[in-house]
């Protein structure tokens, strides 16, 4: 009888333990969830130069970045590129050249339809992640 009250006593602190290092860990994600309630924080937009890109030639990756309106200066971003289909991805850190623009430049061997999931953490610490969509001709 008194291994079994060992044991449960043994259960309930487990239990316990387990339950307030779950609630330690959630408090690291609420500032990206506060800014995410208040509606989109940051507002990211893609492009490329040339607006058609090509196999043949040299390629920019753009990703315009505001936060409430205002050009991001100072975000940490890495562009998450693959072929559609495949499984490999490349991660690359983008450079800035002006207030808010953020790019990678490079040259794609294969044609295709490729995926590019923008990786975003302002200077704020407010951290999103958008998909785009984009053809190599």
């Amino acid at each position: 009888m008194i291994m079994n009250k060992r044991l449960q006593f043994t259960a309930v602190a487990i239990l316990l333990f387990l339950l307030l290092s779950l609630t330690g860990c959630s408090g690291a994600g609420s500032k990206v969830s506060a800014a995410n309630n208040l509606g989109e924080a940051l507002s990211i937009q893609f492009s490329s130069d040339p607006v058609k890109p090509s196999a043949s030639g040299s390629t920019t990756l753009n990703l315009d970045i505001k936060e409430q309106s205002k050009p991001a200066i100072g975000a940490a971003v890495v562009f998450e590129i693959w072929p559609k289909g495949q499984e490999q991805h490349a991660q690359l850190n983008a450079k800035s050249v002006e207030d808010g623009l953020y790019f990678i430049k490079g040259e794609f061997s294969q044609v295709g339809d490729y995926y590019l999931l923008a990786h975003v953490t302002s200077a704020e610490g407010v951290h999103e992640m958008k998909t785009f969509e984009f053809t190599i001709q």
